[in-house]
């Protein structure tokens, strides 16, 4: 179950940064995002990671390092969409 729900939290901040940066360019979003001070640059780290380690695992069907798919990094996944969710929509 943490897999899927690694998976899935990735997934969703991935689309939010697209609509933060009005772009699918990573970089672009992850810079729109740090710029609006939705995101810290610990944050940019850690979401490059996730989401490098989940575009592995959909693309070419890498697995996603057991350590990488734990509850404290779903959590952490998860604070991260709600500040970039909440920063987007005010």
């Amino acid at each position: 179950m943490p897999l899927k729900q690694f998976i899935g939290q990735a997934r969703l901040v991935r689309l939010l940064l697209w609509r933060v940066g009005d772009s699918t360019d990573m970089d672009a979003c992850l810079r729109a995002a740090l710029d609006a001070a939705m995101i810290t640059a610990e944050d940019e780290a850690f979401l490059r990671m996730c989401m490098d380690a989940e575009e592995r695992a959909r693309i070419e069907d890498a697995p996603i390092p057991a350590e990488m798919a734990t509850d404290a990094s779903i959590a952490r996944l998860r604070r991260c969409a709600d500040k970039l969710n909440r920063a987007d929509s005010a």
